[in-house]
């Protein structure tokens, strides 16, 4: 491996540990404290460890992410594989740190304020690990499967996919929380598109400047 290469791995390593501590900030600080399950692992964490309180939420997303990681790898391939189990066991890691050592609490109780922030905070997260080719691992695997074996942009998979979680959530915390949820599930989809779209024109533009400086 070259050094510039070398370079190039450590900054997107960075970039993901970036975007995974921006969704686990979201997640404890918004979503878990105002029982949401936004979609996701994370929002179905949050379901099993109401039945089930020994386990942490951050647990259940690593138990979740072991038996989705052989599918990242067949289907979709081995660097998004290797990405993706770092930014899951990190984000496990970061969301018991700060369940367990920082003692997350609700920033807010208001429930819009909640999914609006918590789906915007989270979306960006998302958004940043998306576009490296790499996921917080759980349905993100699954979307980014459906995203590569279609012509469905990848903020619409994750919609399709957490769908299921929004309703197992309206179960478990009621109709008006699966509201919530639901409304946080959309917003997150539509937002992912839109940073990806910016984050892919901003690389697409500098690219063609070095061919322009490389022809001259």
């Amino acid at each position: 491996m070259t050094e510039n290469n070398l370079i190039k791995l450590i900054k997107e390593y960075l970039i993901i540990t970036i975007g995974v501590i921006i969704v686990s900030f979201g997640v404890q600080y918004f979503y878990a404290p105002n029982q949401i399950a936004g979609g996701g692992l994370s929002g179905m964490a949050l379901v099993i460890s109401h039945y089930i309180p020994s386990l942490s939420v951050g647990t259940i997303i690593l138990i979740g992410n072991i038996i989705l990681f052989t599918i990242s790898f067949i289907l979709v391939g081995g660097d998004f594989g290797f990405k993706t189990i770092y930014a899951s066991f990190m984000m496990s890691a970061v969301m018991d740190f700060m369940e367990k050592v920082l003692h997350t609490y609700a920033i807010t109780e208001n429930m819009i304020l909640a999914v609006v922030l918590g789906t915007l905070i989270c979306g960006t997260g998302l958004a940043i690990t998306f576009a490296i080719n790499a996921s917080t691992g759980g349905t993100d695997i699954l979307a980014k499967i459906i995203n590569k074996y279609s012509t469905v942009n990848i903020g619409k998979c994750l919609l399709l996919v957490d769908l299921f979680v929004v309703v197992c959530g309206g179960l478990t915390f009621g109709l008006d929380k699966g509201l919530y949820s639901l409304m946080a599930v959309v917003i997150n989809g539509l937002l992912i598109d839109s940073i990806i779209a910016k984050i892919e024109k901003r690389r697409d533009s500098k690219q063609e400047e070095l061919k322009l400086q490389n022809a001259q």
